[in-house]
């Protein structure tokens, strides 16, 4: 069994009485996602790239129907909301508006609308930010989580990843002592799953943000 289980990763983790075993946690950070119409004469949805701007603590990339896609880096200015999965506010706030206006100073053209468009949703966090893949203390149960908010488009390699990890650990590996190696097919680079151990301590080298 693998706990895959997003924002309630932690809830399922406590259900089958794991988390003391884990030195890396995870919880779920409520988060904010702007769609704004690109400038006039501008086809951001074919034209346009992602972006990163740790000056105004934001991202942007292209979305459907000419849009611009906003998002927060998390900066320090900004309040970060832990929440329970199960009940949280999925209405917009005065966020929506701070990261449409920051990424405005870079876009003088933006057009910034009167009604909030968007998503509010939430971010499955490790305590650094970068994720658990990862056996637990009970056997058989395997961990893919806290991939907060990066890891979206990594999902083949991670299915990979994941498997060559439960072939090996059911084959009699102790991947606590013994870690796992994973070759990446195309680069033939070894990955050593147990960076992304349970057990590891914070990781200080991480940015701590949607960055990864």
């Amino acid at each position: 069994m693998v706990n895959i289980a997003g924002p309630h990763s932690a809830k399922i983790n406590a259900m089958a009485g794991v988390l003391e075993g884990m030195n890396i946690k995870t919880k779920a950070l409520r988060q904010e996602v702007a769609h704004v119409p690109s400038p006039a004469g501008f086809d951001f949805e074919a034209n346009g790239f992602v972006t990163s701007d740790s000056d105004v603590g934001c991202y942007c990339r292209p979305e459907l129907g000419n849009h611009i896609l906003i998002g927060s880096e998390d900066p320090e200015c900004d309040e970060r909301e832990w929440v329970d999965p199960d009940d949280y506010n999925r209405e917009f706030t005065e966020q929506w508006a701070a990261q449409v206006h920051r990424v405005a100073q870079r876009i003088p053209d933006l057009g910034i609308p009167s009604q909030a468009k968007g998503i509010v949703d939430l971010y499955d966090v490790a305590d650094d930010w970068i994720p658990i893949y990862d056996i637990s203390d009970l056997p058989g149960f395997y961990m893919a989580i806290g991939t907060s908010g990066n890891q979206f488009k990594n999902a083949p390699v991670a299915g990979a990843l994941m498997a060559e990890l439960i072939d090996a650990c059911e084959a009699g590996q102790n991947h606590d002592t013994d870690p796992v190696p994973f070759t990446l097919r195309h680069t033939d680079r070894t990955i050593d799953i147990g960076f992304y151990s349970r057990k590891r301590e914070i990781n200080p080298e991480s940015n701590f943000s949607v960055l990864g």
